[in-house]
């Protein structure tokens, strides 16, 4: 896959890698003396790895984009007397500064991420679904969770061919603000 776009060495590395890890366990899936049990975790792990590339791409689109995620911070805080407390929801008064600022890499939640690269118009909406689709079998990994989904090898299949389309597309559009800036 072409992934010369990604400038971080080190970055375009580790998808490299995973990609190629990815694509090992694949293919050790297929055996036949594998149980299903174990195909269906391989499939679930090979998930795991594919959305955590997506990730890692869509985060480098993230930093890219001129406009970026905020949060509230508030600065030098004064507490008031407690006669002051608001009793309807129990809580102390205080005086500070409002301070808007970026919210860091860590800070962000894959949702949070796709939600903004959709409203900013990097995403299409049917991306957008496509890529929940695979979220939520990723997230069929807490062993937790209540419905437990079964991965299937179509599942693994859509999910490498959505990899290979997000990869693809990025590349293009990496190529096309690379080309609007040199104007």
């Amino acid at each position: 896959m072409e992934l010369s776009y990604i400038t971080e060495s080190v970055l375009r590395q580790r998808i490299d890698d995973s990609i190629e890890y990815i694509y090992t366990l694949y293919e050790q899936s297929k055996r036949e003396e594998n149980g299903e049990t174990y195909q269906s975790e391989t499939y679930r792990v090979i998930i795991v790895y594919i959305v955590a590339i997506i990730e890692a791409v869509l985060f480098y689109v993230y930093q890219r984009h001129p406009n970026k995620i905020t949060k509230i911070e508030y600065k030098d805080k004064i507490n008031f007397k407690e006669s002051y407390q608001n009793s309807n929801i129990k809580g102390r008064v205080i005086l500070a500064t409002e301070k808007i600022i970026e919210k860091g890499e860590s800070e962000l939640s894959l949702h949070e991420l796709v939600t903004f690269l959709e409203k900013e118009k990097v995403l299409k909406s049917d991306t957008v679904a496509k890529l929940k689709n695979i979220m939520t079998l990723r997230n069929s990994v807490h062993l937790r969770q209540k419905q437990s989904a079964v991965c299937t090898v179509g599942d693994v299949e859509d999910a490498l061919d959505f990899l290979v389309y997000v990869i693809t597309h990025t590349s293009k559009r990496i190529k096309r603000q690379i080309g609007a800036s040199n104007h």
